[in-house]
């Protein structure tokens, strides 16, 4: 379970189509439970179900909270049974005036990724600005250092990225392409030439190189309002890998899917991450795993796919997302298929 999430809200009146779907309560939910400062909407939501994606099927809309769609601490969350279907409401209790609403996931995971770019398209990084280097010619460029990038700009505050790991998706024929950046410091203008600024850095965490793109700076996030719940149902995609690039993720690490914005996947959607079913040919009582038999003319059984991890989506582009494993019961790599969790 995960402390501290990023601010989001609790959905209020759900469609009669979406609440006619089962909801699995937790054997050991309590009947009240009083939210406390460093609780996540997740943990919570953990605590009541055995599916956390399907908390807001779970909330009911309660008539004295001025407003209903946030928690905070010192709020008491009370499980009742309607007609035989489970749900949650809320009182004020003893919340604080000056504490801040519940959260959906660390932000100290990954704030990182709310508040700087991370994804940039193919055709936006030819674009970009580019750092071209120092009078002293040195390869690396520490503070102390001015350094030159090869547009004339006017905005003061830039970031400066490097580029890691390339990602791709089949779309209508076409290879759709987006690089994950990685900040390594920060900027600000001395003076504008022809075709050229003339740069100093502020502040860094690695050494800039020549070549390092530069994108204006971006004023402070506390991330988007969201709340979990299930992806489209027949969305499918793909776990195409780790931001920057290891093969193997675990709990926490934050991932890459190939579907977006245009897909219909948003912050707050929790994807399935699929473990395809191993295929086996042969007669009954005689079967074999494919890989192990050269004919492949002979009766075949493909074992059904299983589920082996859960992603939160936290951030989505047009054509791809970021997403945090939130569960998983193997290492998981890329390619890996997901889908829309059930419920």
């Amino acid at each position: 379970m995960f402390k501290k999430l990023i601010t989001f809200c609790i959905a209020g009146l759900l469609s009669a189509t979406a609440m006619a779907a089962s909801i699995e309560v937790a054997k050991d939910a309590p009947s009240s439970y009083t939210v406390r400062k460093g609780d996540t909407l997740w943990d919570i939501a953990g605590i009541y179900l055995s599916n956390p994606w399907q908390w807001p099927k779970l909330w009911k809309q309660n008539p004295d909270i001025e407003n209903p769609h946030l928690i905070y601490p010192g709020d008491v969350l009370r499980l009742n049974w309607a007609s035989g279907k489970p749900t949650l409401s809320l009182s004020s209790g003893s919340r604080l005036v000056d504490q801040l609403p519940v959260s959906a996931t660390s932000q100290s995971v990954f704030k990182q990724y709310l508040t700087f770019d991370t994804l940039i398209s193919e055709a936006e990084l030819s674009l970009a600005p580019r750092v071209l280097g120092s009078q002293e010619g040195w390869s690396y460029i520490s503070k102390r250092t001015p350094f030159y990038i090869d547009a004339s700009v006017e905005t003061e505050n830039w970031f400066v990225y490097r580029t890691v790991t390339k990602f791709e998706r089949l779309d209508n024929e076409q290879i759709i392409r987006v690089f994950s950046l990685k900040k390594v410091a920060e900027a600000k203008l001395v003076r504008a030439l022809d075709e050229m600024s003339e740069f100093k850095l502020v502040k860094q965490s690695q050494e800039v190189k020549p070549n390092d793109i530069l994108l204006p700076a971006l004023g402070e996030k506390t991330g988007n309002v969201f709340h979990p719940q299930a992806a489209p149902a027949a969305l499918e995609g793909n776990l195409v890998g780790h931001l920057y690039g290891s093969k193997y993720v675990g709990l926490k690490q934050i991932v890459v899917v190939d579907r977006g914005a245009e897909d219909g996947v948003n912050a707050g959607h929790a994807l399935s991450v699929q473990q395809p079913g191993a295929t086996l040919k042969g007669t009954k009582g005689k079967m074999r795993y494919d890989s192990d038999i050269d004919n492949a003319v002979m009766a075949e059984t493909t074992l059904p796919d299983q589920r082996v991890g859960v992603l939160l989506v936290i951030k989505s582009y047009p054509y791809f997302s970021l997403a945090m494993v939130v569960d998983a019961a193997q290492p998981l790599s890329a390619p890996m298929p997901v889908i829309s969790v059930e419920g």
